[in-house]
């Protein structure tokens, strides 16, 4: 039987000086992630760490990615997570990353813009 485990993080707080702008990259702002790994495997994982993805990795990962930069576009940040998740989790079989820019320098009301990316292996 095949299976498919979904692993997420949800909401991920990042700090970040990523934008076209001037003063995002001087004075930073605040981005949010969402990162799903989906596994597929043909029976149930061990009960250890070592079969498994460890979000807190995955948050740490997508922290320090965004502490590498600055980007100009949040395009960038979220496909540099993708490959970094796919480089350090080898169980993974496809990522999904959403960043969401709550505080864009535009001059509509919103509660955020963003991107979605989709990688998966071969």
């Amino acid at each position: 039987m095949r299976r498919t485990e979904r692993v997420f993080v949800e909401n991920l707080g990042i700090h970040g000086f990523h934008g076209l702008i001037a003063e995002e990259k001087r004075l930073g702002q605040k981005f949010y992630a969402d990162i799903e790994c989906l596994v597929a495997r043909d029976e149930a994982p061990s009960d250890t760490m070592s079969d498994a993805v460890d979000y807190g990795k995955v948050c740490d990962l997508a922290h320090d990615i965004s502490a590498s930069g600055p980007f100009n576009l949040i395009e960038t940040l979220a496909e540099r997570i993708g490959h970094g998740v796919m480089e350090t989790f080898p169980l993974v079989s496809k990522v999904r990353v959403c960043i969401r820019k709550p505080n864009a320098p535009i001059r509509h009301f919103l509660d955020h813009v963003g991107v979605e990316i989709e990688l998966s292996r071969d």
